[in-house]
């Protein structure tokens, strides 16, 4: 093998090594609120890395890293529900910016609300449930997350306003006191 090919595959292969620990914690969290199976996540995620050495020539000349990424996790994660044809599942957990140690009686109270917001989300439709992750739960931008889905950023927004009206007739036919859980507020 000559001197070049070795330096280019080991340029690769470092390459690949650090893209994959900068990214795989919050692949594996996108792939995971969609299959909500820890197992599948882990071999979806894997498959993505995967598919993204396969393409790596198409990485450095893709100009969102990250947006490719997370639309190489999304095309993976939809070929395997077309493949195993079942029904996709979101959401375990919310994902909480605070910067002090939160409270018992927080945490608690995250916890509840992330169940009744996964049980929410649940009756969303699947493209609604999507674009909630990726906007509210990823923190993409509009752009990102229509990059992410392959749709206009016209129906990105679209999608989001109605995904937020139905979860919040959903969440506020479940709460007697007419309170909404943060992440729809």
């Amino acid at each position: 093998m000559s001197k070049s090919v070795k330096s280019y595959r080991a340029k690769t292969v470092n390459f690949i090594l650090a893209f994959t620990e900068d990214y795989s914690t919050s692949i594996f969290k996108y792939i995971y609120a969609i299959v909500q199976e820890p197992q599948t996540a882990e071999d979806l995620m894997q498959e993505t890395f995967l598919k993204v050495y396969e393409k790596y020539d198409s990485i450095k000349e893709a100009n969102n890293v990250k947006s490719f990424l997370f639309r190489t996790a999304h095309n993976t994660t939809i070929d395997f529900f077309r493949k195993e044809s079942r029904i996709k599942k979101l959401l375990n957990a919310i994902k909480m910016k605070n910067e002090a140690p939160p409270s018992t009686e927080r945490i608690v109270v995250v916890k509840e609300e992330g169940r009744i917001i996964l049980k929410a989300l649940k009756e969303l439709n699947p493209s609604q449930r999507e674009v909630i992750v990726l906007r509210r739960i990823q923190g993409f931008s509009i752009k990102e997350t229509a990059e992410i889905l392959n749709w206009s950023e016209g129906k990105v927004k679209t999608t989001l306003h109605r995904a937020n009206k139905n979860l919040e007739k959903i969440l506020l036919m479940g709460d007697e006191n007419n309170e909404l859980p943060s992440i729809v507020r």
